[in-house]
């Protein structure tokens, strides 16, 4: 009876693997996205792939490595692998959120966590066998030494999964303070995705953190979870790739120049004016007004405007807007004059130029749908 290579948790790397390879391909022939983040998705997926290539000869019981060689370009293959794809996944996350991205002394810093692998890997003299616990010359130092890189790995990629994350909700913030009418359902695709890798990377660091408790064996098999949700994910983020990322607003960059000062008790004429803009103006109608635009209408700086709405109103730009195209939607709602219009027809009046963000506004400050409000106060007429 002839030994079998895979068993049917390593055919999943096998498939990852073979899905990385495709992506990749995919990415180079079908993207739509700026060059830039094109070539950093296609570097996490080089790095995806890899990483479960690296992964397979590791862990496969079935496959033995012999050359000394082989083994020490095995474990620095599955740790730059790791390093690799963290660090590119959340350049990549940066890259499709921020105007202009490009590469900087900043992000040079990154290349740290490289060195850092190294030295370990060095120092330790880990090859695969040491990675494994299982090289015959292995001392208490060696062992020390490779039990803090897996550490070191572990916590990188929670760190870098998180960081993602935490840029995904800056973005979605700075947005609402600068836009009135944009579609969410790209940012929070990108906001679960994000959150996907980290919960992900997450149980892989609490799976090795057990293996010390539990034993190696035990954690193996928890840990294998790990690969499903990767071979997910992955596929998950080519799919968003396609549909959402081209239409991302970006944000702007960090102003050099200081934002004016804004007192904390802010004057009574620049917060009417800022009334005025709305109540008398009612620049809410514009279904494209921006906080630039609006605040270049009533002749205040736009952070000075973005800091009032946050602090004097509670709220952001966003929210701020279309409050207001809200209670000018009831308005019209329950005007004899446009009973004959659609519920379209009363959302473009109102400034909106969407049906979805109408439908949650609406239902979000009055309880009901627009239709039922129209319904009530018609009845209450009668």
């Amino acid at each position: 009876m002839q030994t079998p290579i895979f068993n049917i948790h390593d055919l999943i790397l096998v498939l990852t693997l073979a899905v990385c390879l495709l992506l990749v391909i995919f990415q180079l022939l079908l993207s739509k996205q700026k060059e830039i983040a094109s070539r950093l998705l296609t570097l996490f997926f080089v790095f995806v792939g890899a990483n479960a290539l690296c992964n397979l000869l590791l862990w496969n019981k079935y496959l033995h490595i012999e050359s000394s060689l082989l083994k020490w370009t095995l474990s620095i293959g599955l740790s730059l692998t790791v390093v690799g794809k963290s660090v590119s996944l959340f350049l990549y996350v940066v890259s499709i959120t921020r105007e202009n991205f490009r590469f900087s002394r900043r992000e040079a810093l990154h290349l740290i966590s490289v060195f850092i692998v190294m030295a370990l890997l060095i120092v330790g003299r880990i090859d695969s066998d040491q990675m494994r616990f299982i090289s015959n010359t292995q001392t208490d130092f060696t062992v020390y030494v490779t039990s803090r890189l897996w550490h070191f790995l572990k916590f990188l990629t929670v760190i870098y999964a998180i960081s993602s994350v935490w840029v995904v909700w800056r973005y979605k913030q700075q947005l609402k303070a600068f836009y009135s009418s944009l579609s969410l359902e790209g940012p929070q695709w990108l906001m679960l995705l994000t959150l996907g890798f980290a919960l992900n990377w997450t149980w892989s660091l609490i799976v090795h953190i057990l293996g010390e408790s539990v034993g190696i064996s035990r954690a193996d098999s928890f840990g294998i979870l790990d690969n499903y949700i990767t071979f997910f994910l992955v596929n998950a983020l080519f799919i968003y790739s396609l549909l959402y990322a081209h239409q991302l607003i970006e944000t702007k960059n960090t102003p050099k120049e200081k934002p004016p000062v804004v007192p904390p008790e802010h004057s009574p004429d620049l917060i009417e004016r800022i009334r005025e803009g709305m109540e008398v103006q009612q620049l809410y109608l514009k279904h494209t007004l921006n906080i630039e635009e609006f605040a270049k209408q009533i002749g205040i700086h736009y952070r000075e405007v973005s800091v009032i709405i946050n602090q004097h109103f509670d709220t952001n730009f966003f929210e701020f807007v279309n409050s207001y195209r809200v209670n000018k939607a009831k308005d019209l709602l329950v005007d004899p004059k446009y009973a004959d219009r659609t519920i379209l027809d009363i959302l473009l009046e109102s400034g909106f130029n969407s049906k979805s963000a109408f439908h949650r506004f609406f239902k979000r400050y009055t309880g009901v749908s627009a239709a039922d409000y129209r319904k009530q106060h018609a009845a209450q007429s009668l």
